[in-house]
This record gives structure tokens, C-alpha cells and sequence, in this order.
């Protein structure tokens, strides 16, 4: 498979036929895909709670002939952060804009690579099919859910924004209804208000479409979609390049899918700008 570090690409292009043990280690890698670098096969086994053999069988699953050949080529990657704060530090500081780039577009063609096409299309019939749709970001999410919700404010009417400042969330969240449906950003540090809020929605029968780079327990027991991107990056940041084009690219396929009326409204927002924008040059 090359010498390029892809091992978040392969546990994530695999995780769906894993057994639940391996399932647990994949979670911990795919959490700090670095550790590979630093830690022994028993010492990741220990700290995902699974044994060296369940350990073994997931690179293999992987495509390795073990786990010294999976360390020694994340070892060996160039571009990659490592997890202390010295070497990542001294890795910031001499990473050229081109290589900072490349990182990037790379980052971006694997996460469409691994993305299912219908996987895609599920998420869009969600999406557009939903009588209400509520976007939720909590965190270094919040910026992702507000991006989101500029982008289909402008293709369909009735937007909610999870968390609104200044108001509680179940205020809020009580009008959902299983006709709806909740995009939820989950990228970041999942805090314990998204947990109860997804449990919430898939109590009332929502559907929900989650937008993630790591899969936790419990997501496929009340996600009705779950969109899979990589937000680990070249540097200590990570990466949300490959999850701002995954959403423009899944608003877009939603204008395709509303049609006439999205257009419609979109030119009606643009003459309302308009005419808003000549009535201040007037009163100016």
C-alpha cells in the first residue's frame, strides 16, 4: 500500500466490518491517530481495554503484516504532528507553506475518497425531507454548525441553531418533532449536552446526520447518517478544510435536489439585499 502514512484512511474505510474489540482500538487511534508513534501494541491494547491478540487482528484487517510495520510507517510519514508539545512546537515552526498544502489537499481527497455515495445521498434526502432542520454545534464545533446553518438558510426556510446564546437548549429543543431533522457537527470534544441532545432527538424519532471524523460509542445506535471526514491535520490544529468542503459540498447537492425553489428563494434573499442596500445609500 505505498509508504504514505494512511492510517486513518484504512480505519476508517474498514471500521464498519470490525468486530466490537476492534472497533475499541480503532476509536482510540482514530482519536489521536499519533500514538501509533509512541506507544507499543500492548500499551494501546491495555488503554483500549482489549487484548494483544484483538490488537494483532486489527492490522492485519488493516493490511499490515503487524503492528511494527504500522508504527514504522507512521514513524517514517513526513508532515505529521506529534501528540508533546516540544516536538510539535518544533514541527509548526519549520513547516513550509507548500508543505502545509500538500498536507491539505491530501487531507482533502481522502476524506472524498472514502466517502460512500450513498451514504451521501441519504444525508440529502434527510436534509431535504425534514420539516424543520436543526443544526447543532457545541464548541470548537459551534463555528462548523453556523457555517452550516448560512449555507441552508439560504436553500430552505425554518433553520434552527443549537446552542442559541443566552438561551437553554432544552427551551429550545422541545419543539422538535419526528419529522424533523438535526445535523449535528461532532469533530470536537463531545460534551456531555450533544450526548443527551442526539439521545433526545432519536427519542422523538428525528433523523439525525452526523459529521465526524471519529465514530463513538453509541453514534450508529441514533444516527440515522453518519458522514465520516479527517480532521487531523499538519499541524498542532488539526484540520477543518476537508469538513467546510463536505458541507458545501452537501448543500450544494441539496440545491440540486430542492431545484426551482431553492433558486427561488436564493434570488429572492439576493433582491432583498438589494433593495435593502439602495435604501441606505438613499437615506444616507
Amino acid at each position: 500500500m505505498g509508504h504514505s502514512f494512511n492510517l486513518a484512511e484504512r480505519l476508517l474505510a474498514t471500521y464498519d466490518d470490525m468486530p466490537r474489540g476492534e472497533r475499541k482500538l480503532a476509536d482510540l487511534l482514530l482519536e489521536d491517530v499519533n500514538a501509533i508513534r509512541f506507544f507499543t501494541a500492548s500499551d494501546l491494547a491495555a488503554k483500549a481495554q482489549v487484548s494483544k491478540a484483538t490488537a494483532a487482528r486489527l492490522f492485519r484487517r488493516l493490511g499490515y503484516i503487524g503492528y511494527k510495520q504500522a508504527q514504522r510507517e507512521a514513524r517514517e510519514a513526513p508532515g505529521l504532528i506529534a501528540q508533546g508539545a516540544a516536538a510539535g512546537g518544533r514541527q509548526a515552526e519549520t513547516l513550509s507553506p507548500g508543505a502545509y498544502l500538500d498536507a491539505e489537499v491530501k487531507h482533502l481527497v481522502r476524506t472524498f475518497e472514502i466517502l460512500p455515495a450513498d451514504v451521501v445521498t441519504q444525508a440529502v434526502t434527510a436534509l431535504h425531507d425534514g420539516e424543520k432542520l436543526w443544526v447543532v454545534g457545541f464548541g470548537d464545533d459551534y463555528p462548523l454548525a453556523h457555517f452550516a446553518r448560512a449555507l441552508l438558510i439560504k436553500l430552505r426556510p425554518d433553520i434552527r441553531m443549537i446552542p442559541i446564546g443566552g438561551f437553554p437548549v432544552p427551551e429550545e429543543f422541545a419543539s422538535i418533532t419526528p419529522a424533523d431533522t438535526v445535523l449535528v457537527l461532532g469533530l470536537g470534544r463531545r460534551s456531555g449536552m450533544l450526548r443527551n441532545l442526539m439521545g433526545s432527538a432519536a427519542r422523538a424519532g428525528a433523523r439525525i446526520v452526523l459529521v465526524t471524523s471519529t465514530i463513538s460509542a453509541g453514534d450508529k445506535s441514533v444516527a440515522s447518517v453518519i458522514l465520516r471526514g479527517r480532521s487531523d491535520g499538519p499541524t498542532r490544529f488539526g484540520s477543518m478544510t476537508a469538513t467546510v468542503s463536505l458541507l458545501t459540498y452537501l448543500c450544494a447537492r441539496l440545491a440540486a435536489r430542492i431545484g426551482d425553489p431553492a433558486q427561488d428563494r436564493m434570488r429572492q434573499i439576493e433582491q432583498i439585499h438589494s433593495e435593502w442596500g439602495e435604501e441606505s445609500e438613499t437615506t444616507a
